[in-house]
């Protein structure tokens, strides 16, 4: 084995989730030469608990520093957290990001068409869910079926398989970006951590890296681009000399209210996430959200009454949950030491996770539940990002403090988006791509000149 694998690229991409994937597929669908570089592995397979424990990064279960509760699942696998989401698509915050000089209507556009967003049919709106829609709405809560990432006629009802990677493969997930890029003449590098960006004169010049067999890798490339997610894109800046990365952390907080009918059955068997209301005045995304049995023993058994959970994890059946997703303030801290993390809670944050908490209980309770078996799920920080802020680290063009250093995914959100960002990665990475096709195709106009 050579000491040190050194590879040449157009553009280095840490990270192949959905924005990495995305500039990955761009480019490469524009010749441009692109690696992209994974720290999981490729799972070949998807589609059971087993196969999406290994998609999940050994420190995925990760606590805050204050030991609230709160923690932090981290896919690390080729793909990202595309395979373990519910495949719901939210509308970016137009007019936020407007704030900053980016305007991606166009690309939010194309998005919805490349990642077949689709509206979730009647049929596969189960009778619990059902319930739910028709007591939030009786008690004035406007909710309403969701999009989502997927084709309809490949859904299977009762699979809820969707945070296994969806074995039906109905569910859109960046791998399919990802098979794009690779057939375009992308290299994808699997089990292989990002340390750094080779700097010179401040200018970046590509990535160093290492496989999980040991090899070192340097990839030396004309742009690179840290797409490892809000903490991994932090570790990266922060080891490359852009120390102020991840001064700022925001999360998502999402607890889930659960709640057990009285009678007859809840919602076993019915695709999550499939109605709900995006309760923008009060930063609050609302859905139903009663996982599988294993997530749901997993979620039991983690959570801060064991002995009320024990309990429950028999009535199972009976079973209704409410998803409270919030957009929460930027206080927080990802530090050096990887795994370490810091989350503080504003006034603001918990008034929202307490309002949450309160209309879910209502409409489980109208819809049926017995109020004296209402219980609270610890919170689970969904979005991590925020680490790298547009308009504080990157500028309009996602570009850093060092040149030809961009960075692409959660990490620069201007604040939480308290809602499933997939769409908006998506979009701004194909914003991304199409300024990396100026910047390369002028840097090879004027190497023509030179001649």
């Amino acid at each position: 084995m050579d000491k040190v694998k050194r590879l040449d690229a157009d553009v280095v991409i840490a990270g192949s989730g959905p924005a990495g994937a995305t500039v990955a597929r761009e480019l490469s669908k524009k010749g441009k030469k692109v690696i992209v570089l994974e720290k999981g592995p490729w799972l070949r397979r998807v589609g059971s608990i087993m196969l999406f424990a290994k998609s999940v990064e050994k420190r995925g279960n990760i606590r805050t520093i204050e030991d609230d509760g709160s923690i932090i699942f981290q896919a690390k696998c080729v793909g990202g957290g595309s395979l373990a989401y519910m495949g719901i698509v939210g509308e970016p915050h137009h007019d936020t990001w407007k704030k900053y000089g980016v305007d991606i209507t166009q690309e939010v556009k194309e998005a919805r068409e490349d990642c077949r967003v689709s509206n979730i049919p009647d049929w596969l709106i189960a009778p619990g869910a059902k319930r739910l829609l028709t007591a939030a709405q009786e008690l004035g809560y406007p909710w309403k079926t969701m999009e989502r990432f997927f084709d309809p006629a490949k859904c299977k009802a009762g699979c809820m398989k969707c945070l296994y990677g969806c074995p039906e493969g109905s569910k859109w997930t960046a791998v399919e970006f990802i098979r794009e890029a690779e057939e375009n003449g992308a290299r994808i590098l699997s089990n292989v951590t990002v340390r750094d960006v080779i700097v010179a004169d401040g200018i970046a010049g590509g990535m160093r890296a290492r496989g999980n067999d040991g090899q070192q890798y340097e990839i030396n490339a004309k742009i690179a681009v840290a797409s490892a997610g809000g903490m991994g894109t932090a570790h990266i800046l922060q080891r490359s000399g852009i120390y102020e990365a991840g001064r700022s952390f925001v999360g998502d907080p999402t607890v889930s209210v659960r709640g057990f009918v009285k009678e007859g059955i809840g919602q076993i068997g019915e695709l999550g996430v499939s109605v709900g209301w995006h309760d923008k005045e009060n930063g609050v995304l609302f859905a139903n959200a009663l996982p599988s049995r294993s997530i749901y023993t997993l979620l039991t058994l983690i959570g801060p009454n064991k002995r009320q959970g024990m309990r429950n994890l028999f009535r199972y059946k009976r079973a209704m949950q409410i998803m409270c997703k919030v957009a929460d303030e930027s206080e927080g801290r990802v530090f050096f030491e990887e795994g370490k993390v810091s989350k503080t809670y504003t006034k603001r944050d918990l008034d929202r996770l307490d309002y949450g908490r309160s209309v879910a209980e209502k409409i489980l309770i109208k819809a049926g539940c017995d109020p004296y078996s209402i219980v609270y799920t610890q919170s689970v920080l969904g979005h991590p990002g925020g680490t790298a802020r547009i308009g504080t680290l990157v500028d309009s063009n996602l570009e850093t403090s060092i040149k030809n250093l961009y960075c692409c995914d959660t990490s620069i959100m201007p604040e939480g988006p308290g809602i499933p960002p997939v769409l908006t990665l998506v979009s701004i990475a194909k914003r991304l791509a199409k300024h990396l096709d100026t910047v390369l195709s002028g840097e090879k106009q004027q190497e023509m000149v030179h001649i």
